[in-house]
């Protein structure tokens, strides 16, 4: 176990209450190893990437207001530890067995020891000098302020994209033009709702709003996609803004009145000055009690729209009302180009249902959730050139951990949005994924409906799959030459310390 000493501070109380934290979890990861506890593994990465980013803000603070002269080989420094932090959360988030766990937590006390060693009693020692004993005519308060003072959106925003400019520019080859693309992360378009509605003319049409809305959080993160990829077939439903139009349109018509008809929905219109707020802060008045008596209207009124299982001389009948055919056809999409969705049963009514939840912020999770796919995604399947190659295999699982972490009617969708972004995410790839969940295709159809369904398509247009081949082929032998030709060459940044081999 390490201790503090006053040896190891630096002159700055909130960088060394930083320091001591590091310790913290230092002590923290150790006991944990010993004591085979995994939990406690998943306490200190879940602090460890925003405890990285707050520090390090505050240090670098200091380091430009002292005029360190080697502040920007500390900021590199800093740099390569986020990146590792990173890695380190995904792998561990990865692992699918203990003896894999047990190597992730070795790896993260040697990292952190190594921090606390190597950097943070070495390479911050070298600032301590520059850090002013006594007040001087610049102020030695002043100075140490910039390390603790917050700062504004606009310097956060900047920071973020500083980072973000950093870390799409990984190690800098001189590499030929028919091989540049190689090292450069992928992009796609992650869609954003905008700005919230307001000035509404009855406090009804605000808790219409207000309620669609919510249900935007949702399908606007399925609306994410890769321009760069040519996909055949029309999207799923939830991906297309068209159809969020439509189902707007929806629930204004056979929803939203059995809602209304709430009396504690009604009387929210008396507690507060709706007559100022927006889509967005409405939710901030509603109450638990309020919170369920929309969820409840929200899921009677869909309910009501299932079709009714009748027996007619022994076999299953659905008997389909007009409200509900009514529904469908204002679901269709303008060209069944432009969005796929099957004719509308209780599955489909049970996805629409799914979309509301006042009491839980599901996008933050769906995000979270990306998150961890996209890192898995790229560690294993295009991994840049300072990163460790994940297993074989890791980006499966890891989509298949998530899963449980949201209502299982999306699970679905997640699977077919990564089909949508990620390159290498073909339907080859669909396929042997589906495996996962059921010894034959009605099995793995009742928990991936919909990705079942855009196979069936795909496996009537065989140039699907023959082309994806030829993509796979080409994209091997490019990585094969991009080996060839970096074996000699020399990195132009120094960031390319940071391990790894390319794949």
């Amino acid at each position: 176990m390490i201790s503090w000493r006053d040896a190891m501070s630096v002159g700055v109380p909130a960088l060394d209450a930083d320091r001591k934290k590091l310790i913290e979890l230092v002590n923290l990861t150790h006991q944990a190893i010993k004591l085979d506890s995994w939990p406690q593994i998943v306490d200190v990465l879940n602090v460890l990437p925003s405890y990285a980013q707050d520090h390090f803000r505050r240090e670098e603070a200091v380091i430009d207001a002292v005029q360190f002269p080697e502040a920007a080989e500390h900021r590199k420094m800093h740099e390569a530890l986020e990146e590792k932090v990173r890695i380190l959360s995904v792998t561990f988030r990865a692992a699918a067995t203990d003896a894999e766990r047990k190597s992730c937590g070795a790896r993260l006390n040697s990292f952190l020891q190594e921090w606390l060693l190597e950097h943070a009693l070495k390479q911050d020692m070298k600032y301590k000098t520059f850090i002013p004993k006594k007040a001087t005519p610049a102020s030695a308060e002043q100075i140490l302020q910039m390390g603790l003072s917050q700062p504004t959106d606009a310097e956060l925003a900047a920071e973020r994209k500083a980072r973000h400019e950093a870390r799409d520019r990984d190690v800098e080859y001189a590499l030929p033009p028919n091989l540049a693309h190689l090292l450069k992360r992928m992009d796609y378009v992650v869609p954003e709702l905008p700005a919230s509605a307001k000035d509404f003319d009855s406090f009804e049409k605000l808790c219409l709003a207000a309620i669609c809305r919510r249900v935007d959080t949702i399908l606007v993160f399925f609306q994410r996609h890769n321009p760069a990829l040519r996909l055949e077939l029309p999207t799923f439903f939830l991906a297309s803004p068209e159809f969020t139009g439509r189902l707007h349109q929806v629930i204004e018509k056979f929803v939203f009145p059995t809602i209304w008809d709430s009396r504690q929905v009604r009387m929210l219109a008396t507690n507060f000055d709706w007559a100022s707020e927006n889509a967005d802060s409405f939710w901030e008045h509603v109450t638990r009690p309020l919170e369920r008596s929309i969820l409840q209207g929200w899921i009677t009124a869909w309910d009501e729209l299932r079709l009714l299982e009748n027996h007619r001389n022994g076999v299953k009948v659905l008997q389909v009302k007009d409200t509900t055919k009514e529904m469908r056809q204002m679901l269709l999409p303008s060209d069944p180009m432009v969005y796929d969705i099957p004719k509308i049963g209780n599955r489909e009514i049970g996805v629409f249902k799914s979309l509301l939840d006042p009491a839980n912020d599901w996008s933050e999770v769906l995000n979270r959730s990306w998150r961890l796919c996209y890192d898995l995604y790229e560690q294993e399947k295009d991994p840049r050139v300072f990163q460790e190659k994940a297993r074989d295999g890791a980006f499966r699982d890891g989509l298949l951990a998530v899963f449980g972490r949201f209502p299982p009617e999306w699970a679905d969708f997640l699977v077919l949005t990564c089909h949508r972004v990620f390159p290498r995410v073909t339907t080859s790839f669909l396929e042997r994924f589906a495996t996962n969940l059921g010894r034959n295709e009605a099995e793995r159809e009742a928990h991936i409906p919909y990705t079942i369904r855009y196979l069936r398509q795909v496996r009537e247009v065989p140039e699907i799959r023959e082309r994806e081949r030829e993509q796979e082929t080409e994209w091997e032998a490019k990585m094969k030459e991009l080996r060839n030709y970096l074996a000699n060459r020399t990195p132009l940044d120094h960031a390319s310390n940071m391990a790894g081999t390319v794949p």
